[in-house]
């Protein structure tokens, strides 16, 4: 869904701004409460199935994909150095939302377009939408991917060290990003044993933006490029 044809829901999203604030801080999904309606609306995809497994949280990451190169190759493929990403909680609202299985498919270019304006921009339609509080954050640990949910009110709190065993294109329909760059794959990533509190499956869906340029030609050493994505958080029963 590229920004120039994001007009109408664009509208829809202004006028949702212009609703009265909801409060910081909402709590999470109380203990005993799943996520069993949203997970039966998870995007499909040729990713494996989330088999013997529960959602047990949905997060938007807003960030960065970042890069880099080697400075005397302009015909080098670019390298990467992880992501940076802030997690927000779209699974509590979206689990009682009548029109859930709409807006998962527009939540990450939205939020991205929003980011691109500023950063209010993006509060307003996170607070507008019941999206604002945050679960925690997705780094790279050396080379591992992290999902720290350290927001979340339990000990210990769901810590996922993941690597990737699935990935395909992102569809077609897929936001390109702030300038065309082209949205990144959908992952399909899972624990080897360092996982703790009951999470142990990520997926990354509904991808906007953060892809990188096919050389070296004309990039610097490092540099980040703007993303946002849906992370599909499972976990044993």
């Amino acid at each position: 869904m590229r920004f120039s044809t994001l007009s109408a829901v664009l509208v829809l999203a202004s006028s949702a701004i212009a609703m009265p604030s909801w409060p910081y801080g909402r709590p999470l999904v109380p203990r005993g409460i799943t996520l069993d309606s949203l997970a039966s609306q998870m995007p499909t995809s040729t990713l494996p199935a989330p088999k013997g497994l529960v959602l047990k949280f949905v997060g938007l990451g807003v960030g960065t994909q970042n890069y880099t190169c080697p400075g005397n190759d302009d015909t080098a493929v670019p390298g990467t150095t992880g992501a940076l990403a802030r997690l927000y909680d779209l699974g509590t609202a979206l689990n009682a939302d009548p029109m859930a299985k709409w807006k998962i498919s527009t939540i990450s270019a939205l939020a991205l377009n929003m980011k691109s304006q500023s950063d209010s921009k993006l509060d307003q339609y996170l607070v507008s939408q019941r999206y604002q509080t945050v679960l925690g954050e997705h780094f790279f640990t050396a080379s591992t991917p992290t999902f720290s949910l350290d927001k979340v009110k339990a000990d210990p709190f769901p810590l996922a060290f993941v690597s990737k065993k699935a990935d395909m294109d992102a569809p077609n329909t897929a936001c390109p990003g702030t300038t065309a760059e082209g949205a990144i794959k959908w992952l399909y990533l899972t624990d080897d044993g360092l996982s703790k509190g009951g999470v142990n499956t990520v997926y990354r869906l509904e991808t906007a933006g953060g892809n990188k340029a096919a050389t070296c030609a004309g990039q610097p050493l490092h540099w980040e490029v703007p993303y946002t994505a849906q992370y599909w958080v499972y976990g044993p029963k």
